[in-house]
């Protein structure tokens, strides 16, 4: 029968303390019982069934992916990522499992990787053959005898050997599926050391040099490949899973080569070998066979069919014709068998995100895995948040007792306290691991055609976005995600590396398989046809495509060249832009656009409907704005200001409704004049606190002589009529200020402990958004300093709440004006034009935490402005124009 965990004998001994078992040294075990998902929902078997399960098969219920597969019979955990369907059973556990359970994985949750149908063998009946020429005495030994042999028992991680291939999948596509991070676990391991049954069997320790031990399992599997090179041993429709190793080491004591027929303390569970497999310590799993049949002593390396047709790192230029046409696969010199150095992050895990505004003072603790191979240590773990400008040392947590041999054969598992201040501005967090012969992760990849051994530098990328309900938070993107579960930065085109060991990549500008989409078909003029569904895909920052009279526009090399910023294009991705593009660009706008034509519009799919929802903010109240549609507002007050400037309020679509409108960002304001479809950008002066409306205060540009027309938006909006509309858009911007001092300019995250802020005329409108949001808010210390530029006094909008606000908080705020045209007699501030001087004198210095904001007419930006901070030390990425 089969032994039970009781059976378990000592394994190590410390010096002068008592024996201990590995019960006691890593224990207690994890649960090996699988939860199954019965339904596509994820709905589970009672709790009773599974609180109450003594084992595996006490759950009666099949996850419902294995229902009408020959593997029916075996429970099986439904938190498993299946990588190749539904039959046969590869699976690897969510990053979040392993970084649960860290250093011994629950037997049910540990990765499995097989060929073909799970073989139902019986304790009772299945035998061990141990034979071959250099074996005087052939034995064929039942569980219980082998169960009754001397017991070595272990903890040791088995690693698949394509581990992390997805990110090689993205780069050019290998033969094999798509592996993630989590094609790797540890448990404890139970058996006879396979030395013990060589000798058992009469095996000499001499002349050992150029024999080999084969393995081979029970299973049939399909012939790859044909015949085979070997006349001796032609191979068969139908073959065995093999391997072979080098006699020496099987009879090497410290390499710990095991027969096992227990994890962690339970029989093996049936994808993982019962009643019996290898485990051959700092080995790829794919060398350690399941369900063991034979064991054999010959003099030359096996010719098995999978010893040779798999697990091999071929060269990077080798491609699937030439390794059959060159015969690459029987070259010794590039089997794949001692596991390579490796590591990975777990926490943050992908698309997790963390509140910049409730942690900006904490710490985040990172945490993830290191692996290496041939029983040595991992030495170190460094991670780095500037691309290894700086690498630190991360604290390890060391679970593991070596052997008497000083051998390791378990992953580490690591830890680093990150202040989360510290994300801002940072682009990727990466982590490296070094083993103790100083070998480290390489930092780019090297592609193979197997897809195995991928071990570059692990890299999550950090972004900033914004919830619906306006929070902003952190958000973590892993490399990839695995099997066919869609997201990761390497699935992205411009993500992808300029090569990986085989030249540029000439395959840069595809799709992968990913996110490739169907082949559209033809216009009549044979231009590619695009249906409106496939169009609305690329809608965002790494991806964008416009439309503009019905042709189609991938924008996305053009966004970071656009003079009018990322988010004027971004807020038309996946969408028709042609009124917006052609009320604000001119012909050669029009003629340059022409450069990144991809084809047209599928007249079929104009119809096509997608209903919207309505995004509601975390207090419930519902978001007026939408980047994607104009909305018209009805316009229910008016108040002149002056003789050239009103405050227009127009209610939302409801009381309840609030704008949803990040600080620093603007709206679209859009409308037909004269026939001809105008838009112009706009800073309301209201926020999300001002529910049921939005208010903007506007300066009329009336017809003079250097503008014949004046300014036709601003004299449309004078005389617009309570009750009428006007169409608003948005948000958009580059500019997005978050709190205490972080901000986002074009999605780069930024600090700031100081704000110069400089406005002339209506520009003051972008600056006292984000002042007012600054000064709302007691635990907000940023600094802020406004020089407001005007021609005369009466034009200085807004001057109560300005003077206002320096009253109220003067050691937070401060203001000067400056009248460049007339002012009254007694006038206390400056006059003329902004000059260095007055920069110095009423200006905070340049600094590194120094941010200079502005908005107003481009010549007052461009000619005294930025040349005024330049020549006072304010670097030019300090300097940002509205």
């Amino acid at each position: 029968m089969a032994p039970n965990a009781e059976t378990s004998v000592a394994t190590a001994v410390l010096p002068d303390e008592e024996e201990l078992t590995c019960e006691k040294l890593y224990g207690p075990y994890p649960s090996a019982i699988p939860i199954p998902h019965v339904d596509k929902a994820g709905k589970t078997p009672p709790t009773q069934m599974i609180t109450s399960a003594k084992t595996m098969f006490d759950i009666t219920v099949p996850d419902h992916r294995d229902a009408g597969t020959p593997d029916e019979w075996v429970p099986r955990d439904g938190r498993l990522v299946r990588l190749t369907g539904r039959h046969p059973f590869n699976v690897e556990p969510p990053l979040s499992v392993h970084n649960k359970y860290k250093f011994i994985t629950p037997s049910s949750l540990h990765y499995v990787r097989n060929h073909g149908a799970c073989p139902k063998l019986k304790w009772e009946e299945h035998t061990v053959r141990v034979g071959g020429p250099f074996v005087p005495n052939k034995l064929e030994l039942s569980m219980d005898e082998i169960a009754a042999m001397p017991v070595r028992e272990l903890p040791v991680t088995l690693v698949c050997a394509g581990n992390r291939r997805k990110e090689q999948n993205m780069i050019r596509q290998t033969i094999g599926f798509n592996w993630g991070p989590s094609g790797v676990s540890t448990n404890v391991w139970k058996g006879v050391l396979l030395r013990d049954m060589l000798l058992k069997a009469g095996v000499s320790e001499r002349n050992m040099a150029g024999k080999h031990v084969e393995f081979i399992g029970i299973e049939d599997l399909p012939n790859k490949v044909g015949p085979g090179p070997f006349a001796e041993e032609v191979w068969g429709k139908n073959v065995k899973y093999g391997t072979s190793i080098p006699l020496a080491r099987a009879m090497n004591p410290a390499y710990d080569v095991l027969v096992a027929y227990q994890a962690n303390g339970e029989v093996l569970q049936p994808d993982h070998g019962f009643p019996v497999r290898l485990i051959i310590p700092g080995y790829i799993g794919g060398r350690m066979i399941k369900w063991l049949k034979d064991i054999n002593v010959i003099g030359h390396e096996t010719m098995n069919h999978y010893h040779y047709h798999d697990n091999r790192i071929l060269p990077p230029h080798i491609t699937a014709e030439e390794s059959l046409s060159g015969k690459w696969w029987y070259k010794p010199e590039y089997i794949f068998n001692e596991l390579n150095i490796n590591s990975a992050i777990s926490a943050p895990d992908h698309n997790e995100t963390i509140s910049i505004s409730k942690n900006i003072g904490k710490d985040y603790e990172v945490a993830g895995y290191a692996y290496t191979g041939g029983g040595r240590a991992i030495s170190r773990v460094e991670v780095t948040w500037d691309e290894g400008t700086n690498w630190y040392l991360a604290d390890i947590e060391r679970k593991e007792k070596p052997t008497d041999y000083g051998m390791y054969w378990c992953w580490i598992w690591w830890t680093f306290k990150i202040p989360v201040s510290e994300f801002i501005g940072t682009k990727e967090l990466w982590c490296r691991a070094w083993d103790e012969s100083n070998n480290p992760q390489p930092l780019n990849p090297t592609w193979n055609l197997m897809g195995m051994g991928n071990n570059q530098v692990f890299r999550v990328k950090i972004h900033i976005d914004r919830r619906p309900n306006g929070e902003v938070v952190f958000r973590f993107e892993h490399p990839t995600q695995p099997g066919q579960q869609t997201g990761g930065w390497m699935t992205k085109i411009h993500e992808k590396p300029e090569s990986a060991g085989f030249g540029k990549l000439l395959e840069q500008n595809q799709e992968t398989e990913e996110s490739k989409p169907p082949p559209p078909t033809k216009s009549d003029d044979g231009e590619k046809l695009f249906t409106m569904e496939e169009i609305a895909k690329h809608n965002h920052e790494e991806d964008v495509w416009i439309i503009v009279n019905d042709r189609v526009y991938d924008c996305t090399d053009y966004l970071e060249l656009h003079p009018g910023g990322v988010d004027s294009i971004i807020i038309n991705g996946g969408a028709d832009s042609t009124e917006d593009f052609d009320a604000i660009h001119s012909q050669k706008a029009h003629k340059m656009l022409e450069r990144y034509f991809i084809g047209k519009v599928d007249p079929a799919s104009k119809s096509d409907h997608v209903e919207e929802k309505e995004q509601v903010n975390e207090a419930g109240h519902k978001i007026a704005l939408d980047a994607k549609k104009k909305i018209a507002f009805q316009l229910r007050e008016k108040i002149v200001l002056s003789r050239d400037s009103f405050l227009l309020d127009f209610a939302l679509q409801s009381p309840e409704h609030v704008l949803g409108l990040p600080t620093g960002k603007h709206v679209f304001l859009s409308a037909k004049i004269n026939d001809e479809l105008v838009m112009r950008r706009y800073t309301p002066i209201s926020s999300n606190y001002d529910v049921g409306c939005i208010k903007f205060v506007i300066k009329a540009y009336y017809p003079n002589k250097r503008f014949p027309n004046g300014g036709k938006m601003s004299q449309h909006l004078d005389q617009l009529k309570i009750g009428e509309t006007i169409d608003i858009r948005g948000p958009v911007g580059e500019f997005d200020y978050i709190s205490q001092g972080n901000f986002t300019i074009d999605g780069e995250a930024c600090h700031a402990n100081k704000f110069n802020m400089i406005a002339g005329g209506t520009g003051i409108t972008p600056v006292m958004q984000i002042a007012a949001e600054i000064l709302r808010h007691p635990e907000d210390l940023t600094h802020i300093s406004l020089i407001f530029a005007c021609r005369e006094e009466n034009d200085l909008l807004m001057r109560s709440t300005l003077d206002e606000w320096a009253e109220k908080f003067p050691k937070k705020f401060t203001v000067h004006y400056i009248l460049s045209d007339a002012w009254p007699k007694g006038w206390k501030y400056s006059t003329g034009f902004v000059t260095k001087d007055l920069f110095e004198k009423q200006l905070f210095p340049a600094a590194s935490d120094c941010y200079n904001l502005m908005c107003g007419p481009p010549i007052m930006l461009e000619k005294g402005c930025v040349p005024a901070l330049t020549a006072l030390g304010h670097k030019r990425q300090t300097i940002f124009s509205f």
